[in-house]
């Protein structure tokens, strides 16, 4: 018997769980939860909330009698809702009188400064091999990394997802946010996230791959890369894309899809993007999403922060049509059903085309 499983506060992530609710592996969506001081778009679509297409599901404003209802509450954090904690903690607390099973996202867990005592849960540390090496992973393999916050990348993940199950194929996946459990498949590692050796965390990733591939003996393995992959200036650094380059050290990906905000690119930074990522991670860059979404300096703090302006899907489409010079980039809008599918479509063919790949 599935779970009842309720949102709140309803990040842009969020509403792409939303979006590929058919996917919940064992769960059931119930209500989609805003806080109470957003009340005025309660009975409104989720894809209010992320600009895409109608996803067919309201907007709910947060109640103890509704969550009462639930059987599990997955809490995220996005300071562009609230910055403030209680806001959050209100709820935790009506969900433990309750007894409820509380999950909560990295990114809560780390303002609250505390640990949930719930799934989701890290398998154990993976044991380094007794001497270096780097397993071959023998299954066709397709990475989704991300310039930053706000791109959609969950959403690209999941419609991946989504295209290659609906065909029938055996697919691994490992999220590269912590909601991957609701899916059926692994989120990235916690150790990735240590202050660690980066030559251990790839040989470690490595082995967490290969054990996944041996475990599930899929036909293809998605995998979503946490962390952006460069900086965006001197002043925000985004991790230097050190995760990226990590990850793209320990399992050779065969094709990859890059999330972005939007903005008005040319072609000569497409070609630039291609290159760099060839050279970094050894793989081939083919996909681009670029998001409901579009980032600038805060020049109010010098800078050392970005301001983001959300944007729709209508929007997006007519700027890639008119307004960005792609060439023959494969440029899609993950939160337009068409543009995805199209997407999804160009990258069967792509792995199908090569023996080496799918058939």
């Amino acid at each position: 018997m599935c779970k009842k499983l309720s949102l709140f506060p309803m990040t842009r992530d969020q509403v792409a769980m939303v979006r590929y609710s058919s996917l919940l592996h064992g769960f059931d969506l119930l209500h989609c939860f805003v806080p109470k001081f957003r009340k005025q778009i309660a009975g409104a679509d989720v894809s209010r909330l992320d600009g895409g297409d109608v996803a067919g599901t309201a907007i709910t404003t947060y109640d103890r009698e509704l969550l009462a209802k639930s059987d599990v509450i997955f809490i995220d954090y996005d300071e562009r809702i609230s910055q403030e904690l209680k806001v959050y903690q209100s709820v935790i607390s009506d969900a433990e009188e309750m007894c409820k099973e509380i999950i909560l996202s990295n990114r809560l867990k780390q303002k609250l400064n505390t640990e949930s005592v719930s799934w989701p849960k890290d398998p154990p540390r993976v044991e380094i091999p007794g001497e270096d090496i780097l397993y071959e992973i023998h299954v066709p393999v397709i990475t989704v990394s991300t310039h930053g916050f706000y791109t959609d990348q969950f959403a690209v993940e999941l419609a991946l997802r989504k295209h290659f199950v609906d065909l029938g194929y055996k697919v691994s996946q490992i999220g590269s946010w912590d909601a991957g459990g609701f899916y059926g498949f692994s989120d990235v590692p916690s150790f990735i996230h240590e202050p660690r050796d980066a030559y251990d965390k790839a040989l470690q990733f490595n082995q967490f791959t290969k054990d996944i591939i041996s475990k599930e003996q899929p036909e293809l393995l998605i995998i979503g890369i946490p962390g952006a992959t460069m900086k965006f200036t001197n002043q925000v650094l985004q991790g230097l894309g050190m995760l990226p380059l990590i990850i793209g050290a320990a399992v050779k990906a065969d094709i990859s899809v890059l999330c972005m905000h939007y903005a008005e690119y040319n072609e000569l930074y497409f070609k630039e993007t291609v290159d760099s990522f060839k050279f970094r991670q050894g793989t081939l860059l083919k996909f681009f999403n670029l998001a409901n979404s579009s980032a600038m300096p805060d020049m109010t703090t010098d800078g050392a922060k970005l301001n983001y302006t959300d944007l729709d899907s209508d929007f997006v489409l007519e700027g890639i049509k008119t307004d960005v010079e792609h060439g023959d980039y494969h440029v899609f809008n993950a939160l337009s059903s068409k543009s995805v599918e199209a997407m999804c479509q160009a990258m069967q063919d792509t792995l199908t085309g090569n023996v080496r790949y799918m058939r």
